[in-house]
């Protein structure tokens, strides 16, 4: 059975795991940044430790730091950082939070004085929902009163940066079928659910072990906002090489979604009483989020919003023998728990 997936801030996940993989960074920066490539020996990739660098400040949520020697005999090397924003609104500052890690990174090479001092590269890549072009750090002066003055004494970088908005996927299509192809437009169709689940056969292509398969089921139930059993239902009638893999890796993940509160030591009637909590909530609170949900009731944010999904298709008795015969199986109910089973099931669809 597959390890418990991490639905929360699967963008910052799904982009770390990838990226800490060389081959992907390889394909990433021959894709996207060809002229780096084509100076670096990317065969001398080496991942280095970024956490270090800042225990107690946090830039980015997902980072990767590689360092690579030059192509050539100068023996010389080069660091780039792979960088992710994804706020549903820009962050308007990011040449400071990038000049920061720069500059740590700087630092941390005079600490160690394990070598001469090497160039940092930062690489951004966006994939928030609204277009964006960051500013650089002097664009964020532009209308001081004396900034035509003070221009020349600002200090100044440039910094590589993609949008996935910028990613057709018929453009994608054309990679050579890898996790790299499968990590990238996963992402670049973040925004665009449907086209996550047209495009389900090539995304998939690409994951070749169960890790891999794994993450990308992983990241695609936490942005497409469906239950794995949802999932399951949509590639029913859909035929992809991987399938088989896609389709086990998801009934292991509804299985441990039915299981994992008695899997965490709960009893019974704890779990119960948290299904019930569920409910109640979900009847007081419509507008609560998944995710809200999960963490107020202390559930998995998949099995909440398998029971939201449900409950929008505003069919009480669906929803009762969901929560009866799937949440609620083998736990016995009481008379009175019945009847309150009936009267939330029913609240919640409308009825």
């Amino acid at each position: 059975m597959p390890r418990k997936p991490e639905v929360h801030q699967p963008d910052d996940r799904f982009f770390k795991s990838a990226m800490s993989d060389p081959e992907v960074a390889k394909a990433y920066l021959q894709q996207f940044y060809p002229d780096i490539a084509a100076l670096a020996d990317l065969d001398t990739l080496q991942p280095q430790n970024a956490e270090a660098l800042r225990p107690n400040l946090k830039l980015f949520s997902a980072d990767v730091v590689y360092r690579c020697k030059l192509k050539g005999d100068s023996g010389q090397h080069f660091h780039f950082c792979l960088l992710f924003e994804h706020k549903s609104e820009a962050e308007e500052h990011v040449a400071i939070q990038i000049g920061l890690y720069i500059f740590l990174l700087l630092r941390e090479q005079l600490k160690s004085k394990k070598h001469p001092l090497e160039p940092v590269l930062p690489l951004l890549f966006y994939n928030g929902k609204a277009e964006w072009q960051p500013k650089t750090l002097r664009q964020l002066f532009e209308n001081h009163a004396a900034y035509g003055a003070l221009e020349p004494f600002l200090p100044e970088f440039r910094f590589l940066y993609e949008d996935a908005h910028r990613l057709p996927p018929e453009e994608l299509l054309k990679l050579d079928m890898s996790y790299f192809r499968s990590t990238v437009l996963s992402m670049a169709l973040r925004h665009k659910p449907d086209l996550i689940l047209e495009y389900i056969e090539v995304i998939f292509e690409g994951a070749k072990d169960s890790d891999q398969v794994l993450s990308v089921v992983t990241y695609i139930l936490g942005v497409v906002e469906r239950s794995p059993k949802k999932f399951l239902e949509q590639l029913e009638n859909t035929e992809f090489t991987t399938k088989p893999n896609v389709m086990s890796t998801l009934e292991q993940l509804l299985e441990m979604g039915r299981e994992e509160g008695l899997e965490k030591g709960l009893d019974k009637g704890v779990y119960k009483n948290r299904v019930f909590n569920l409910l109640k909530t979900a009847v007081h609170f419509p507008d609560w989020s998944a995710a809200k949900l999960a963490d107020f009731t202390e559930l998995p944010e998949g099995t909440v919003q398998e029971l939201l999904d449900i409950a929008a298709e505003g069919d009480s008795d669906k929803l009762l023998a969901h929560v009866r015969e799937g949440l609620l199986a083998d736990i016995p109910l009481s008379a009175d728990e019945e009847s309150k089973l009936r009267t939330l099931t029913a609240q919640l669809t409308g009825g």
